[in-house]
């Protein structure tokens, strides 16, 4: 029977010096990160939620997870494995995620390029009432005092 760790398991032992050697297996379209430990039979990664063997598709992936866990020297072992039977494999969901994210951008665009033009018609017509700049700062000063005001009442009252 196969030995699994997670990746937690692995670094731990990794750390304390418990593994002889680390080695990236291939085995048919996949790559997998196995170990001898000092006493046992030899251990494989397994994913984090299972006693499944972790696949890597790129041997690359498998060795940057050893990297970031200090394992620099690795043996790296394709006699079984098989670049033929390496599976390109599809992602419908993310494909389709990615869809329904691009959809809803496109829809966001066009309602926002919608409301700017209505906005423009609307400040462009006969009906529109300007403001001039003095009055809106006017307006702006005299709310702020009455806000300021308030908040020092209600400061004082508590």
């Amino acid at each position: 029977m196969a030995v699994t760790v997670n990746l937690d398991q692995f670094r731990a032992a990794f750390q304390a010096g418990g593994l002889r050697s680390v080695t990236v297996k291939g085995a048919g379209g996949e790559f997998f990160i196995t170990a001898q430990p000092r006493s046992g039979e030899r251990v494989t990664l397994a994913t984090t939620h299972g006693r499944k063997a972790r696949a890597f598709r790129d041997a690359g992936k498998a060795i940057a997870v050893l990297h970031r866990i200090g394992a620099h020297k690795v043996e790296v072992d394709t006699s079984a494995w098989s670049p033929e039977q390496a599976r390109q494999q599809s992602r419908p969901d993310t494909a389709e995620r990615q869809r329904r994210a691009h959809s809803a951008v496109a829809a966001h665009d066009a309602w926002f390029r919608a409301e700017v033009e209505q906005a423009l018609s609307e400040a462009n017509g006969s009906a529109a009432r300007w403001i001039p700049q003095e009055e809106v700062k006017r307006q702006s000063a005299s709310k702020r005092a009455a806000w300021q005001a308030a908040a020092a009442s209600e400061k004082i009252a508590s």
